[in-house]
């Protein structure tokens, strides 16, 4: 059953949406990460994603009822992996979208902050990683993007072994002892400073990327303070 999102996606006045992407990546695997499925109120595929998705579905004893949408311009999404999301009796909205300026997993998230009707959501993405290296960074890469475009949600990339954030200004971050933290300058010029990880960064500018990776949380939080930039925890 196909069915337009706009009409019967939930309008979300008074709480949070939590909602999945998931790009056409490797799908992760560790079960704290796939647990975001089930509490999920919307899960957004990128067109052949759609068959990662159908292979989890298939393994819940207890099949959670959210809409699943499929995103993209079609090219990996055959109409045989439609048809056998019908026969799962999935609540499916399909949305081919041709034009090339934005890449699928662009096209889905802007897909899913449309289901927000502008209320607060949180939105994590699921396989944008492994396969092949340039939609590894590329894809990783945008969740700055997402981060300015779409001010009213807040965007994660969790995978198998951590999850980044994308942040500007200052951010405080849960953490455990001895957790490991990468960081990722995307605006050289602005100096960082870092509090709560064993090497200590002070007004510091980053040039290269790997000059603020392999730290190490000290305790239950951290806090970063500078411009946009990734932040990477690990699991």
């Amino acid at each position: 059953m196909y069915l337009c999102g706009s009409k019967i996606c939930p309008h979300y006045n008074n709480s949070t949406m939590n909602i999945i992407i998931i790009a056409n990546g490797s799908f992760p695997t560790l079960p704290t990460v796939l647990q975001q499925l089930n509490t999920a109120d919307l899960v957004v595929c990128c067109d052949g994603a759609l068959a990662n998705y159908l292979r989890w579905y298939r393994q819940q004893s207890l099949r959670p009822s959210h809409l699943v949408a499929v995103v993209g311009d079609g090219d990996s999404l055959s109409p045989a992996l439609l048809q056998e999301a019908q026969r799962e009796h999935i609540q499916l909205d399909h949305q081919q979208i041709d034009e090339q300026e934005y890449n699928d997993l662009t096209k889905a998230v802007r897909y899913a902050v449309a289901q927000c009707h502008g209320q607060k959501a949180n939105i994590s993405i699921l396989g944008a990683t492994g396969k092949r290296e340039d939609h590894t960074l590329g894809n990783i890469s945008l969740l700055a993007y997402y981060m300015e475009e779409f001010s009213n949600c807040d965007f994660s990339m969790p995978g198998d072994y951590g999850t980044f954030y994308p942040m500007q200004g200052s951010r405080t971050f849960a953490s455990q002892a001895g957790q490991q933290i990468s960081l990722f300058s995307l605006q050289p010029e602005i100096p960082i400073t870092v509090s709560g990880l064993r090497y200590p960064i002070e007004n510091r500018k980053i040039n290269w990327w790997w000059e603020a990776t392999l730290n190490e949380a000290e305790g239950d939080s951290f806090t970063v303070t500078g411009g946009r930039m990734l932040v990477y925890i690990k699991h």
